[in-house]
């Protein structure tokens, strides 16, 4: 397994279609018979693999009951003290009314949430899991002790030196939306006048505030004339990425766009699958995760009644599994499992669910897909469920590469 230690943080609809123009479990295809065919002899590799599956005890691997199971109950995930702020957050577009309506059912009338303007949410709190970190799905990004000025770089510079004692990453920024990124080229004018302003203020790149502990500053443009300053601990940021917005770079001959939500996925998980370890990838056609996955040089079992891309259907280090995603069972315990199904996400949640109770797997990248209402409260039951399952450190975000669709995380 390569990648930093796991933060706490951390559809590729394709073949025939099923229930409400989705494709078929499992799929992208029609349902396939239950079954493994050569992936009889694909098990873990190296040493998490090993001990995945009890071989670096000098134990036989674990024979896997290929039986469905029962359905996991709904178990709610517990949660940390709320932060005080007040925060601005930045959203996809067209989800400020579903963070609006998760903070509400996270923190109750006391969020005080609302969103002032296209791609911004203001609340005066912050919900947290139990281990302290931000639990906040349809956010890119946020900061906390916001304060309004006008868009004049000597008062901003003033209030920028209040903001942090030590080193700053300082951005300016604006929201995903079209009146926003009109705006883009103002807000790096006025970046670059503010940061001639900081004399003696010690500036280092975005990417590299974690490692420095270097405090995120921004500036977020409200409108042409109004800015919204504020500032935030790397250690609870939802993402390092300016702006919220992770644009995955991908080689061009991937098989498919979904390539780019796996690479989102991996960047804000902080691990990735390592030589040798196995990973299953369900409804894999035509290939994109898969595709992600062998790059890492990883063992991938792909699970799709459909057709993989030719050239990914023959590497050596794939197996295709023509079977269902709800049918289909691992012979002994895997590593990784990765899920990308245009299907109905309660179904598929408790599918997923089944592998952590049935131990199949230790880590789940997952993506699913959100109804058009009621999405906050979707989350929190997806989640549930998937914690009833047995999964840990079950955590949720809506990435810059999502559509009305969420990705998950969590361990075993």
């Amino acid at each position: 397994m390569r990648g930093r230690p796991p933060s706490s943080h951390p559809a590729r609809g394709r073949g025939a279609k099923g229930p409400a123009g989705r494709a078929s479990p499992g799929t992208k295809g029609q349902n396939g018979p239950a079954g493994r065919g050569a992936s009889g002899s694909v098990g873990p590799r190296g040493a998490a693999g090993r001990a995945a599956s009890g071989a670096a005890e000098g134990r036989a691997p674990a024979k896997i009951d290929p039986r469905a199971g029962t359905t996991s109950p709904r178990v709610p995930i517990a949660a940390g003290k709320p932060l005080p702020g007040p925060w601005l957050w930045l959203t996809r577009p067209g989800s400020e009314g579903d963070l609006v309506s998760e903070l509400r059912l996270a923190l109750g009338e006391r969020a005080r949430a609302s969103s002032p303007a296209p791609g911004l949410v203001r609340s005066e709190l912050a919900a947290t899991f139990d281990d302290g970190s931000i639990d906040a799905t349809f956010a890119r990004h946020g900061v906390r002790r916001v304060r309004t000025l006008p868009a004049d770089a000597a008062p901003i510079a003033a209030a920028v030196r209040g903001l942090a004692a030590g080193p700053i990453a300082f951005d300016a920024i604006v929201a995903d939306t079209d009146e926003g990124n009109r705006l883009a080229g103002a807000a790096l004018a006025l970046e670059d006048a503010v940061a001639a302003q900081l004399d003696g203020v010690v500036r280092v790149p975005r990417e590299r505030a974690r490692d420095v502990g270097a405090t995120l500053v921004d500036l977020v443009f409200v409108s042409s004339t109004e800015v919204a300053l504020g500032a935030i601990e790397p250690s609870l940021a939802l993402t390092l990425h300016p702006q919220g917005r992770a644009r995955m770079k991908v080689a061009g001959d991937r098989p498919s766009r979904a390539a780019r939500k796996v690479e989102e996925a991996l960047d804000w998980l902080g691990l990735s699958p390592g030589p040798g370890e196995v990973c299953v990838d369900l409804g894999a056609a035509p290939g994109g995760w898969s595709w992600s996955l062998l790059t890492r040089r990883a063992r991938v079992v792909a699970v799709d009644p459909a057709e993989l891309r030719p050239d990914v259907a023959r590497h050596p280090r794939l197996t295709h599994v023509k079977a269902s995603a709800f049918t289909f069972a691992p012979d002994e315990p895997i590593d990784w499992l990765f899920c990308d199904m245009a299907w109905r996400p309660r179904e598929a949640a408790q599918m997923l669910a089944k592998w952590a109770r049935k131990r199949w797997a230790r880590i789940l990248v997952a993506n699913l897909k959100l109804p058009m209402k009621q999405k906050a409260e979707m989350v929190r039951e997806l989640r549930e469920i998937l914690h009833g399952g047995g999964w840990q450190r079950v955590r949720s975000r809506q990435l810059y590469h999502d559509r009305d669709e969420i990705t998950v995380t969590a361990h075993r």
